[in-house]
């Protein structure tokens, strides 16, 4: 067996990851692709073969940021990532040989954001947790998933408050805006409309645009993407008005809806930090949170990265971020999304 650099995929890899209990979208190398090429970042990528082909893999992508200086993340511009192996050899083997491209390229520290399967000794971090459910087998029955509170905001949403479910590329100028509206929001910045345009070309039928209406405007949408038999509900946007009409929860009860009638059978609501807003939001909508301790390999400095939107140090740029003008949002934040891991 032997591990190697490469810098772009072969086939041979997105076949390991289809088949790999625990491959994920973000291991895919159209993910790393898009990456590559809208936010500019360098492949590190390993992967381990033998006779039987490849064997383990770990997508790695290079961030150059003054937050962090020079570092690795597995994958940047995602929830998931980390290594996949076939069994234990060749998950030590890919370890050994992450531990020696930190050393010897001298990064600050390798982030690895996968759910398990990290060494005893590696540090961790506990800041996110993931929900993911089953889903049911009826459409008819989603909506008996949600708990009975928030049962209620979600009939009224669409029984008082009129509001109507679509779907379709038509969507996709609405959702960006708020997608960049709920950034500025966070005080975060946003990536371009190429970021997201690529999806398009390169997934297919299994990237998926959905909204809710009310009134005949959109006020929120979400893009998902499709990944075996899941549904990852990823990119969101919203406006004001729907805290006050249940409009998320309607959506994300129709996007439930709309997985069963696919044929899936697991809604992923992606990450979450542990007491935020978004965390309570799921657990009301009737999921649990799962731990995502993302685990790291540090550098000659040996510090763990506190680059995230709990650290006090940007609250100040956060308060400031909140106050410009959305032109200069959609302008500046690509920009500086290219020094964020």
């Amino acid at each position: 067996m032997r591990v190697r650099l490469v810098e772009e995929p072969p086939a041979a890899w997105n076949d390991f990851v289809a088949q790999h209990p625990a491959g994920s979208l973000f291991h895919d190398s159209r993910w790393a692709k898009i990456v590559n090429g809208v936010v500019r970042r360098r492949p590190f990528h390993l992967m381990a073969e033998d006779v039987a082909g490849v064997c383990g893999v770990l997508p790695l992508f290079q961030v150059r940021s003054p937050l962090t200086g020079r570092c690795l993340v597995s994958s940047p511009c995602s929830v998931y990532g980390g290594i996949l192996a076939r069994d234990e050899a060749v998950r030590t083997a890919l370890v050994e040989r992450l531990r020696q491209l930190v050393r010897e390229q001298g990064f600050a520290y390798a982030e690895l954001r996968q759910h398990a399967d990290a060494p005893a000794d590696a540090p961790r971090s506990d800041l996110y947790v993931t929900f993911i459910r089953d889903l049911p087998e009826q459409a008819d029955d989603c909506l008996l998933m949600i708990p009975r509170k928030s049962r209620a905001t979600t009939r009224q949403a669409r029984d008082r408050h009129g509001l109507t479910f679509v779907d379709g590329w038509h969507l996709f100028d609405t959702f960006y805006e708020l997608f960049v509206l709920n950034k500025r929001s966070l005080g975060s910045p946003s990536y371009s409309r190429a970021f997201f345009l690529n999806f398009f070309e390169a997934y297919a039928d299994e990237v998926v645009l959905h909204g809710v209406k009310h009134a005949g405007k959109v006020i929120g949408a979400v893009m998902s993407f499709v990944w075996k038999d899941t549904l990852l509900a990823y990119y969101s946007g919203s406006r004001p008005e729907c805290e006050q009409t249940g409009a998320m929860n309607f959506l994300y009860w129709k996007l439930m809806e709309y997985a069963t009638l696919r044929g899936l059978k697991k809604f992923d609501f992606g990450r979450s930090r542990v007491e935020t807003g978004a965390y309570h939001f799921k657990r009301n909508m009737g999921f649990e949170p799962q731990p995502l301790p993302y685990w790291f390999v540090l550098g000659e400095r040996g510090q763990l990265p506190n680059v995230n939107p709990g650290n006090p140090r940007f609250q100040k740029v956060e308060e400031l971020w909140r106050k410009l003008p959305m032109p200069l949002v959609k302008w500046v934040g690509p920009r500086l999304r290219r020094f964020l891991p």
